[in-house]
C-alpha cells in the first residue's frame, strides 16, 4: 500500500513537471503579464541612475568608416593572370561563407566558372586573362560601391535593379550581359493557404496579393530590400501595385502604410525568413525558385514568380579598363555554354525560364526615394517601443577574439555611431546589467527626439564594465519597461522590441532560460541577439533560443563590421 501511495506521488509529480512545462511555453498573454510581474516583485530588482545629457554628439552621416574593411568579406576565387578582374557577386550563385570559421564551404556556380574561366588561360591582346570573386550580398556591395570605398571593376548582383542605383549615385555601371543564369523572385505559399487563395484570387499577381493581405487570408513574410533582391523586387511591385499611375502618391503611401501593418517585421536574410515560417507566423513568403529547391522543408510549398527576373546582370563598374572589359566579355561567353548552364541547372537555376518577367518601371532615383518610404512606413504607422539592453559584466571589459579593443568600447562606439538610422517616431529606453543585482535604468523610455538622443548618448558614454551576466533578469526588467509605458504613454498600438548586446553566456542569474522562455512567447515580443565576439559559439544558444521564440533573431558583430552590422538592423527593426 505504501509502495503504491508514493509510486502515486511520483508519478504526479512528473505529470506535473511535464505539464508545467508544456505550460511554460504555451503561456497567453494574460498568464505572461501576470509571470512577468511576479518576476519583478520576487526576483528581479532594478536601479535608476541618472546620467548628464551629451548634447554634442553627432552621428555618422552616411561615411565610409561605416563599412568594414573589404577584408572582412574575402575571395572565394583568386584569380593571378597578367590582367585580372574583381568581380563582387551576390550570395546566391557563390560559395557560402562561415564569418566564425573565416573559411567558405562547397564551391558555388560562380566558382565553378571562375576556375575553369581561369585555368583555360584565355588572352586578350597577348595577356592572359582571369578573374577574381568575391562574395557580397547585393545590398552591402552597393554600400562600398557608391560611397567609393571599395569598387572593383565588375559586379555581378541578382537584378538590375543595383545597376540602377549604381548609375544613379554618378558612377559608371555598363552591361556587358544581362543574364550569367536564370533565376527569378516570387511568392512561396503553404499548400492550404495557395488552395484556399487561388479559389478565391484565382491569380497570384501583386494586386491579388496585396488584396488577400488585407482581407486577412494571407500572411506574407519578407526579406529586408535594403539588403536582398528579391526584397527589393518584390517591395518595388508592392509598391507599383498601390497606385500604377504614381507610386509614390499620397494614396499610395497611405495604402502601403495600412498595408505594412499587416505585414510581420522583415528578416535579413532567407534563412532567418524560412525560421518564422517553420513556426506557424507566416503563411507566404518572398522567394527565389533557386532557394526554395535547396530548403527540403518547404518541399509541399507552391511557388509562384512575380516581379523583375533576377538572372544576374554582369556590369563593368568605373576603372574597369579596355583590357579587363574584353577579359568579361570572354568570361560572359563562358558562362552561357551549354555545358556552364547544365551546371547552373543542377544547382536549381534556371527553372521557370518561361516566365518573361516585368519591366523593371522604376529608375535609379526612385529606388533610392521607395527604400525611404519603406523605413518611414515599414511599421504601418504604429509606434515601436524598444528597449537597448546592454551587458556590462567583466567579460565585456576585455578586448575579443580579434583584440581590437575592449568589447565594451567597441559597442559603444557601434550604438554611438548608429543612432542616425533609428526613426524619431520610436521610443528607447536604455537598460544596463551585469549581475542580477546590479541591472540599471541608464535612459527611461521616451521618444527618441534630439533630446532623448542626447540622453542616450550620455548614458551609453558612461557605461563600465565588471561583475557576472544576468540576461535574463535584464530581459525581465527590459519588458517591464516596455509594457509600463506602452500603458504610462497611451500607445496603445505599439510594438515592442528587445534588443540585448552582449558578449555572450549567462551565469549566475536566478532566473533560467526554461523560466522565461513562456512568458515572452506568451507576450510576442522580437527579441534580438547582438553578440560582440563571443569566445564559443555555444555562449550564443540561450540568446538565440530566445530570439527565435517570436520574430527576432541574432547578428554576431566582429569588431570591424559592428557598425556596419547595427546600421542594418536599426534600419530594419526601428
Amino acid at each position: 500500500m505504501k509502495l503504491g501511495i508514493k509510486l502515486f506521488i511520483i508519478l504526479s509529480i512528473i505529470l506535473a513537471m511535464l505539464a508545467g512545462c508544456s505550460g511554460e511555453s504555451m503561456l497567453d498573454e494574460a498568464a505572461a503579464l501576470e509571470k512577468l510581474q511576479a518576476y519583478m516583485v520576487k526576483t528581479v530588482k532594478v536601479k535608476s541612475v541618472s546620467h548628464q545629457a551629451d548634447p554634442s554628439w553627432v552621428g555618422s552621416e552616411g561615411t565610409v568608416n561605416e563599412l568594414p574593411p573589404i577584408e572582412n568579406y574575402p575571395f572565394s576565387v583568386r584569380g593571378n593572370a597578367t590582367v585580372d578582374v574583381e568581380i563582387f557577386c551576390s550570395t546566391e550563385k557563390a560559395a557560402k561563407f562561415d564569418s566564425l570559421s573565416k573559411s567558405f564551404g562547397p564551391d558555388g556556380w560562380i566558382e565553378k566558372m571562375a576556375r575553369e574561366f581561369n585555368a583555360a588561360g584565355q588572352e586578350v591582346n597577348g595577356s592572359k586573362v582571369s578573374v577574381s570573386i568575391r562574395p557580397i550580398s547585393s545590398g552591402l556591395a552597393l554600400d562600398y560601391i557608391i560611397t567609393r570605398s571599395y569598387v572593383p571593376a565588375a559586379y555581378t548582383p541578382s537584378n538590375e535593379f543595383w545597376g540602377e542605383m549604381i548609375s544613379e549615385s554618378g558612377l559608371k555601371a555598363d552591361i556587358v550581359t544581362k543574364r550569367l543564369l536564370g533565376n527569378t523572385a516570387g511568392i512561396l505559399m503553404e499548400k492550404g493557404i495557395y488552395k484556399s487563395y487561388m479559389e478565391k484570387y484565382a491569380t497570384v499577381s501583386m494586386e491579388n496579393l496585396i488584396e488577400a493581405v488585407f482581407h486577412g487570408d494571407v500572411v506574407l513574410g519578407h526579406t529586408d530590400p535594403n539588403v536582398s533582391s528579391t526584397g527589393l523586387n518584390i517591395f518595388t511591385r508592392e509598391l507599383l501595385a498601390m497606385d500604377r499611375q504614381n507610386p509614390f502618391s499620397s494614396y499610395a503611401i497611405e495604402r502601403y502604410r495600412e498595408y505594412q501593418k499587416l505585414i510581420p517585421p522583415v528578416s535579413p536574410t532567407t534563412g532567418e525568413l524560412i525560421k518564422v515560417a517553420e513556426k506557424g507566423i507566416l503563411s507566404a513568403m518572398i522567394m527565389s525558385p533557386q532557394e526554395w529547391a535547396d530548403r527540403p522543408t518547404l518541399a509541399d510549398w507552391v511557388f509562384t514568380p512575380i516581379g523583375v527576373r533576377q538572372d544576374s546582370p554582369l556590369y563593368a563598374l568605373d576603372g574597369a579598363n579596355p583590357q579587363q572589359i574584353a577579359a568579361l566579355r570572354l568570361f560572359a561567353d563562358h558562362c552561357v555554354t551549354a555545358k556552364s548552364q547544365e551546371i547552373a541547372t543542377g544547382m536549381n537555376f534556371n527553372q521557370f525560364d518561361s516566365f518573361m518577367g516585368e519591366e523593371i518601371a522604376l529608375n535609379g532615383r526612385q529606388l533610392f526615394e521607395g527604400l525611404k518610404i519603406w523605413k518611414r512606413n515599414k511599421d504601418g504607422g504604429d509606434p515601436v517601443i524598444s528597449v537597448f539592453v546592454v551587458d556590462t559584466s567583466g567579460s565585456m571589459d576585455n578586448p575579443g577574439r580579434s583584440g581590437k579593443g575592449k568589447r565594451i568600447d567597441n559597442a559603444k562606439t557601434a550604438m554611438l555611431n548608429s543612432l542616425q538610422y533609428i526613426n524619431e517616431d520610436n521610443y528607447l529606453g536604455l537598460l544596463s546589467y551585469s549581475s542580477a543585482n546590479n541591472i540599471c535604468i541608464d535612459a527611461p523610455i521616451a521618444r527618441f527626439d534630439a533630446s532623448q538622443r542626447s540622453l542616450f548618448a550620455g548614458a551609453i558614454n558612461d557605461l563600465k564594465a565588471s561583475g557576472n551576466t544576468a540576461t535574463n533578469s535584464a530581459i525581465v526588467a527590459a519588458l517591464d519597461m516596455a509594457v509600463k509605458a506602452k500603458k504610462e504613454l497611451n500607445l496603445t498600438n505599439a510594438k515592442i522590441r528587445i534588443l540585448v548586446f552582449t558578449d555572450g553566456a549567462t551565469n549566475q542569474d536566478p532566473l533560467s532560460l526554461a523560466k522565461i522562455e513562456g512568458m515572452i512567447h506568451g507576450l510576442g515580443v522580437p527579441v534580438y541577439g547582438v553578440f560582440f565576439e563571443p569566445e564559443r559559439e555555444s555562449d550564443m544558444n540561450d540568446l538565440d533560443k530566445l530570439s527565435a521564440i517570436n520574430e527576432g533573431y541574432k547578428i554576431v558583430a566582429d569588431t570591424d563590421d559592428v557598425i556596419s552590422q547595427l546600421k542594418s538592423l536599426f534600419i530594419r527593426t526601428l
